[in-house]
Formats: structure tokens, C-alpha cells, sequence
């Protein structure tokens, strides 16, 4: 147990990206941006997801590229009309990804990453059963 005159000084300031307020010691470096732990882990996740999209989004293409060659050999209007279909799907979640990325590095809100992993999760299942 800490002697009464061994008090842990600290001071509260404000995180330099999302504005809440939070704990430092006294004394410790108040120069530059003063960045709060959620800011830390709200980064992290960021990275981590964007790290993983990347590959994704990459397959997602060439998905579209087969698709786009499939429709262009296909003999009879319903095989057409079915790539099609895998087509514009396939493109609207492609944007979709590319829509939430970009709310996500502009906001920093939690909500988007969570978003962006139930529409990451729905695009994985969706190229496993279509490969």
C-alpha cells in the first residue's frame, strides 16, 4: 500500500481525435497529439480490417472479370441473364465495400466497422458458394 505521500498525480485532457477525455499522468508529455486508447484499438481494428479487405476485394474483381467473359461467350438469353445477375451483384457489394471503407476512414465510427464486418462476412459466404 502506498504511503499517503506517494499519490498517483494525474491530470485529464483531451484525446487529440475523438475529443474524449481521458487520463495521463502529470507530467508526462503534453506535446504533439494525445491520443486516447480507444483511438489506439479504433485504429487497429481499422488496419486489421483493411489488411484483410484488400484480398477480398481483389477476388471480388476477378469474379467479376470471369463473370464478364462468361457473359460474352454464353449462347442462349437465360445463361446470360443469370451472369448478368452474378454481375450486378456481385458490383453492388464490391461498391458497397468501397462506400463503407470510405466512411470509415472518414469518421472513425465504430458503427461502420461493424457494418463493414456483417457485409465482409455476407461477401465471403457468398464467393464460397459461388465458386
Amino acid at each position: 500500500m502506498p504511503e499517503p505521500n506517494d499519490k498517483l498525480i494525474v491530470a485529464l485532457v483531451e484525446c487529440s481525435r475523438c475529443g474524449n477525455p481521458f487520463m495521463i499522468k502529470k507530467g508526462q508529455n503534453k506535446s504533439g497529439e494525445l491520443i486516447c486508447d480507444n483511438c489506439i484499438k479504433l485504429e487497429q481494428r481499422k488496419k486489421q480490417l483493411a489488411d484483410s479487405v484488400i484480398e477480398s476485394q481483389k477476388n471480388l474483381e476477378n469474379s467479376i472479370k470471369g463473370y464478364k467473359s462468361s457473359l460474352r461467350v454464353a449462347k442462349s438469353q437465360q445463361i446470360k441473364q443469370l451472369y448478368f445477375d452474378k454481375l450486378k451483384k456481385t458490383s453492388t457489394v464490391l461498391n458497397n465495400s468501397v462506400e463503407l471503407l470510405k466512411k470509415i476512414e472518414e469518421t472513425n465510427d465504430e458503427k461502420y466497422i461493424e457494418q463493414y464486418k456483417k457485409l465482409f462476412e455476407k461477401m465471403k459466404k457468398e464467393y464460397a458458394e459461388n465458386k
